[in-house]
């Protein structure tokens, strides 16, 4: 892989690009919402989930990648293996999406992103042919002729800034805590979160009880806020399309975060400082600021009652800032917002340390069932032209 890895104020870089670890849960859930916006106005969700890892691609061809480089990186990254056949096809014995669809159950070919990594890597249209959702052992790709051009949506600058210290900013109440934030950051960015592609290996990502991906955040956010606008322009009410995407913030804190706080690695290297709630929640926030997501920085606990979180270097509202002009509305930054109200949720709705079996059973029955839980409101907003994002989970 060329691509160094650099981080940088909260986000990781590798090929330039930003990465962020999401797990299976997410991605499939993801990538569910999107479809929902078929038969919606001009939605066009498959081409949309293709199509807009292209040019991304294309960036990191640009920067020197090489076609093994590409494959090498599509299994560090953890999306699986890509093994090439005959006359330019494809497949993927081990794949992270096939895997990750498989727990909707779609019967139909689903590895939009595979399709659209192979079309970017070697300039030809490509489709799945073949798929686990349909009962084929692998995922078959075929070339349909030249890819087509597709835009650059990335075509404004935005860059970070320097977060503050911990506790060191207008509003914060806290100051007390035995997490050694930098420590905690120094072992998870130890840990062995990667793919690997000798033919041997799955180009998987197993950790934490989920299948994780190192993924493209402007492939995120692209896809999100382009079906977020479209659906909103043919009709949908507002809330309710905001409500789908924040949605799949929720569900990765109950898979992601609950799956952290369960681990081994959890109980030897954080669970021992932790006095009370306050410290698991300065511990998960220490773990989420390895993952490229921006700086989270605690502002209030109130155990029980109030989490609130500030958001440095967002990496969707710096990635809306990218795609789009300041928006006057600041509930955009959807993963945020779900995964803030899951991180209360974890401690106060359902109690984490007690190690309940996190099943989609258990999911939708305790932790997203309406009774007792807390409401998730953003205050502030990077995609609005705030100097960070801002979520308040109070109970409801």
């Amino acid at each position: 892989m060329p691509g160094e890895i650099l981080h940088r104020r909260g986000h990781t870089l590798i090929g330039g690009l930003g990465r962020v670890f999401h797990c299976n849960h997410y991605n499939a859930y993801l990538q569910m919402a999107v479809l929902l916006s078929d038969g919606v106005s001009q939605c066009q969700p498959r081409a949309l989930l293709r199509d807009a890892v292209i040019p991304l691609v294309q960036r990191l061809k640009k920067a020197g990648y090489s076609k093994q480089d590409l494959r090498d990186e599509f299994a560090f990254c953890g999306f699986g293996r890509l093994m090439p056949m005959f006359k330019g096809e494809w497949v993927t014995r081990y794949s992270h999406y096939g895997r990750a669809a498989l727990m909707h159950g779609r019967k139909e070919c689903s590895c939009f992103f595979t399709a659209g990594y192979l079309a970017g890597m070697t300039d030809q249209a490509i489709f799945e042919k073949q798929c686990r959702q349909i009962g084929s052992p692998v995922d078959w790709f075929v070339p349909q002729g030249t890819q087509a051009p597709v835009p650059d949506y990335l075509d404004r600058s935005f860059d970070t800034r320097a977060a503050p210290a911990r506790f060191d900013f207008d509003g914060c109440t806290l100051s007390d805590t035995p997490i050694d934030e930098d420590a905690v950051i120094e072992a998870v960015s130890g840990l062995p979160l990667y793919g690997k592609n000798g033919p041997d290996d799955t180009g998987l990502i197993d950790a934490f009880g989920v299948v994780l991906t190192n993924h493209f955040a402007d492939y995120y956010n692209y896809i999100s806020y382009r079906t977020y606008f479209d659906m909103i322009e043919g009709g949908m009410p507002v809330q309710e399309t905001r409500d789908v995407f924040v949605q799949g913030g929720h569900i990765c804190a109950f898979n992601t975060f609950g799956g952290i706080m369960s681990s081994p690695e959890w109980y030897a290297l954080i669970a021992p400082n932790c006095r009370n709630d306050s410290d698991w929640i300065h511990g998960m926030v220490a773990v989420i600021n390895a993952l490229g997501w921006g700086v989270w920085r605690v502002e209030r606990i109130d155990p029980g009652k109030n989490l609130t979180i500030r958001i440095y270097n967002s990496y969707e509202g710096v990635g809306f800032r990218r795609m789009f002009a300041p928006d006057t509305e600041r509930q955009l930054s959807f993963l945020n917002i779900g995964a803030v109200q899951g991180l209360a949720h974890l401690l106060w709705k359902i109690d984490i340390k007690e190690r309940p079996r996190l099943d989609h059973e258990f999911y939708t029955s305790v932790f997203n069932n309406p009774e007792g839980s807390f409401h998730a409101e953003q205050t502030h907003a990077i995609a609005a032209g705030d100097d960070y994002d801002r979520v308040v989970a109070e109970r409801a």
